[in-house]
């Protein structure tokens, strides 16, 4: 059954735009369901070819009274259970927690992972697992890690079973809670981790809560905002990070190039894909140890640079279908390359041209995020 959190998302354009002022539909539409905006906050749902999700949005969040629990208990290392298989006595089923930063008894928001980043990360290194299956609608993976069977779930926990004993199923725990780290939602903003080390989420307390999630990782809070150059660990897996993180803004700029030219490509190639599974699979690797915050704030760089991509492939559609001018999209880019949206407001474009902006707010959000992080 669907939760109220990806009925809500559902009913949003999701394209992860950020005119809104959130960085992805989900957290825009969860903050909508708890009250805390207004739907007239996404100027793409004012349009009317989006009448239908605007107003079913409108009822869901009026119909939900109180999404509020309280936290649970958070056990040791993150471990809830641990027994012996059923069929097979010698071997293992285990259920741990993703801990989202949320202290036991206090009221919890939202979910504990977001669906559609969930979904993300695992689509890209389903090369690491085998048959492994994400569900959007249910913000539910299932699928085989090795000889394990693995179920995640959206309240954070994680089942396992037959796993060869206690050590290696904290260790496969351990390497499932850093793949999907990103995807914790923000108990004090409703927004993800990525989001949050990206530096896009303003702060609504001293300091968010998901920063202090995690049951076998820690983030360095002092790395949050800031990581100066003489800082940053002189190690291979941040290197290679930060190559093929150059690699996908290359790509992404390629890509820009040909849009301008009127020569593109509409295709996600799966060599973007490796080069993130790659990025994720980083996070696995001991040395990163200690490193987490530099890791997963390289790892938002590549999302918002991937969905930059996919908002390059619609802006090439619109302006294929002709519902868009390709030269007002031509002047879109060309602003965009130089950073500077300002002069442009949804409020005086037409339906196509807003989408169109939206999707270059996309490419937009991407650049100042590289660009913020080769100054950092």
């Amino acid at each position: 059954m669907s939760s109220v959190w990806t009925k809500a998302r559902k009913n949003t354009p999701e394209i992860d735009c950020g005119l809104c002022g959130f960085t992805t539909c989900g957290a825009f539409a969860r903050s909508v369901v708890v009250g805390s905006v207004e739907i007239s906050a996404c100027p793409i749902l004012g349009l009317e070819r989006f009448r239908v999700e605007r107003e079913e949005l409108k009822t869901l969040s009026r119909d939900v009274k109180n999404t509020e629990k309280p936290a649970p208990e958070q056990p040791e290392r993150g471990v809830l259970l641990s027994k012996p298989c059923t069929d097979s006595p010698d071997l293992l089923m285990a259920e741990m927690r993703i801990f989202n930063g949320v202290s036991p008894g206090d009221p919890m928001k939202y979910g504990v992972l977001d669906p559609s980043i969930l979904c993300w990360f695992l689509d890209c290194v389903s090369s690491r697992y085998e048959d492994m299956r994400c569900s959007k609608e249910l913000a539910y993976a299932w699928g085989n890690m090795e000889e394990i069977k693995v179920h995640i779930l959206r309240d954070g926990r994680v089942r396992m079973r037959r796993a060869r004993g206690a050590d290696h199923a904290l260790d496969s725990f351990k390497i499932i809670e850093r793949t999907v780290m990103g995807a914790i939602i923000c108990n004090c903003c409703g927004q993800d981790l990525l989001s949050v080390l990206a530096g896009l989420v303003k702060s609504t307390e001293e300091y968010h809560t998901v920063l202090r999630a995690g049951s076998t990782v820690f983030l360095n809070r002092e790395f949050v905002q800031w990581i100066p150059s003489n800082q940053i660990p002189d190690i291979k897996p941040v290197a290679e990070m930060s190559n093929l993180i150059d690699e996908l803004y290359s790509d992404m700029t390629k890509r820009v190039d040909q849009l301008i030219s009127g020569n593109y490509s509409n295709e996600r190639t799966n060599e973007t894909r490796s080069k993130i599974c790659k990025i994720i699979s980083l996070m696995v690797d001991p040395l990163m140890r200690g490193n987490e915050t530099i890791f997963l704030r390289g790892l938002a760089l590549a999302f918002f640079i991937d969905n930059a991509v996919i908002g390059l492939n619609s802006l090439h559609q619109l302006s294929t279908e002709g519902q868009v001018d390709q030269k007002y999209v031509v002047k879109l880019m060309r602003i965009t390359k130089n950073l500077d949206m300002q002069e442009y407001k949804p409020d005086t474009m037409n339906g196509s041209e807003i989408l169109a902006f939206a999707h270059c707010n996309r490419v937009g959000r991407a650049f100042q995020l590289y660009d913020k992080w080769k100054r950092n």
